[in-house]
């Protein structure tokens, strides 16, 4: 049997909130268990969410480009979605740090304070590229929030000028490779390559990986499954003998800057694609597990509330540890790490529950008032 799915289907699949729920997951094992660090790259959960957002967002652009209301009707979802947590994170970040931050420890956000438009005006992952990092990296996982919303910006009209299926498949494959050429050539050329960690540019691939599944998913373009895992074995091959020969899992390091990224994204499409085949085959019932499906429905609150609460509480509560018990060094740390991690738990549900379900819902009220 051939690989293939109606993905104009407007109606929502379950696994891919599990498959958010994985990719948050793999952010927070990365940010909360340190000695994991050199053997597991937590941190490509964030090329997961880049995969995912490249598919649904083509999906809706796709689905709604004959209605009238197409340009306006994407833009105001995505405000709705993204700007009610972000903005009341920074509202909250900027005023703790005016009322309660003494000067001594000032110097450690001057970053933030100096440039404090750019991560309202969603271009913070530019201000770390030409500025540097602070000392205290509390706002530092909001960079690929930046990256979205900069794909946001211009991909709608992307989808509206490009006419036909065909033309989208060749343009989004050519620049996978251009993203890819561009990348390996500036990684080469520049002392401070790594950086391309966050540069938009950059980091595109994998948002058009998600874009180009999709479009091969509505252009009804089916798969042999021998092909599939053929493309999907050797990916994880060359991966794993990539990480295998730097001897690093670090996003900086010059496999993943290079091809590394690249790699990941269409490693990551593959598993998009077996997880949203009607059946029930073990991938998607995998990712149709409730606690998986639970964290995916939060994720959004678990990215941005996690590493405050670590850098921020988890300070606090190290030091005051410490403090009493000076021989717990290693029990005192993941002692707090284990306590932020439960509030960081508590706070996206409390978040989602009782703030941004109130948002999702004027969205999805104004859905059925256009389509009723």
């Amino acid at each position: 049997m051939k690989h293939s799915i109606k993905s104009s289907d407007p109606g929502h699949i379950p696994a891919l909130d599990g498959l958010r729920g994985w990719a948050i997951l793999w952010v927070l094992i990365w940010h909360y268990i340190n000695f994991l660090q050199p053997y597991f790259p937590g941190w490509a959960g964030v090329d997961l969410f880049f995969v995912l957002s490249g598919y649904l967002i083509t999906g809706r652009l796709i689905q709604t480009k004959q209605r009238s209301d197409y340009f306006s009707h994407f833009y105001r979802n995505r405000i709705l979605r993204i700007f009610p947590l972000y903005f009341a994170l920074l509202i909250v970040y900027f005023t703790t740090i005016h009322l309660f931050v003494r000067s001594q420890h000032l110097p450690t956000v001057a970053l933030y304070l100096d440039h404090w438009k750019s991560f309202f005006l969603f271009t913070g992952n530019w201000t770390f590229i030409f500025f540097g990092f602070p000392g205290d990296t509390s706002l530092l996982p909001l960079w690929s929030v930046a990256v979205e919303e900069q794909f946001y910006l211009f991909w709608p009209f992307v989808i509206f000028l490009i006419p036909g299926a065909k033309t989208r498949l060749w343009i989004f494959t050519a620049g996978i490779l251009l993203v890819l050429l561009a990348r390996t050539l500036y990684a080469y050329s520049s002392p401070t390559g790594y950086l391309s960690y966050y540069n938009t540019f950059c980091r595109m691939d994998s948002l058009l990986a998600g874009s180009l599944l999709y479009q091969l998913h509505h252009s009804r373009i089916t798969i042999p499954p021998r092909l599939l895992n053929g493309i999907t074995a050797a990916l994880l091959i060359i991966f794993l003998a990539g990480c295998f020969t730097i001897k690093s899992t670090s996003p900086h390091n010059p496999f993943y800057s290079t091809v590394g990224f690249t790699l990941i994204a269409l490693l990551f499409a593959c598993l998009l694609h077996l997880t949203v085949q009607p059946g029930n085959g073990i991938i998607p019932r995998f990712f149709n597990m409730h606690f998986l499906r639970f964290c995916g429905k939060i994720s959004y609150g678990l990215y941005l509330l996690n590493f405050p609460i670590l850098q921020i509480v988890g300070t606090k509560l190290y030091f005051w540890g410490i403090g009493r018990w000076p021989q717990q060094l290693v029990l005192v740390h993941y002692l707090s790490s284990f306590i932020c991690l439960l509030l960081t738990f508590l706070f996206s549900i409390l978040s989602y529950r009782y703030f941004e379900s109130w948002f999702l819902r004027l969205k999805n009220k104004k859905n059925i008032y256009l389509t009723s």
